[in-house]
């Protein structure tokens, strides 16, 4: 199974889903993208787009 990471910093507690996504990296592919960059550009949000189109599941942290 794909999971797709979205880091957005909009979560105070990163440090404890961070743990909890260590414990699935044995099991699973993750692919992390960091959108919380105001310099993401276009071809960025492209990708991640297609990205997301890809997954299985997403989690937004």
């Amino acid at each position: 199974m794909d999971v797709m990471v979205l880091r957005t910093g909009i979560f105070p507690d990163r440090e404890t889903v961070g743990q909890a996504l260590s414990r699935l990296e044995g099991e699973h592919e993750l692919v992390y993208v960091d959108v919380s960059s105001p310099e993401t550009g276009e071809p960025d949000w492209d990708r991640t787009l297609r990205q997301l189109l890809a997954a299985d599941r997403i989690i937004v942290v």
